[in-house]
C-alpha cells in the first residue's frame, strides 16, 4: 500500500509534490494506486517515498524515482 502523507498541488499544471509512505519499496511503480492522491493529479518532481523499511526516494524531473 501507498499513501500520501503530505500534498502540495498545482492547479495550473495539475501536478502535486508529495509525501508517500509506502509498505514497501515494490508498492512504488508506475500506475500505483495511491491512497489519498487527488484525482487528475500527476506526481510532480522533488515529492518524496518513504518505506516501512526506510528506504527512500526523490522524484525525478524525468518521472523515474531516486532510491537513496
Amino acid at each position: 500500500m501507498v499513501k500520501v502523507t503530505k500534498i502540495s498541488t498545482n492547479p495550473i499544471n495539475m501536478e502535486a509534490k508529495v509525501s508517500l509512505f509506502a509498505d514497501r519499496k515494490s508498492d512504488v511503480s508506475d500506475g500505483m494506486e495511491i491512497e489519498g492522491m487527488m484525482d487528475g493529479y500527476a506526481i510532480g518532481m522533488g515529492s518524496t517515498v518513504i518505506t516501512a523499511d526506510a528506504e527512500f526516494a526523490f522524484m525525478k524531473s524525468d518521472g523515474t524515482w531516486n532510491w537513496i
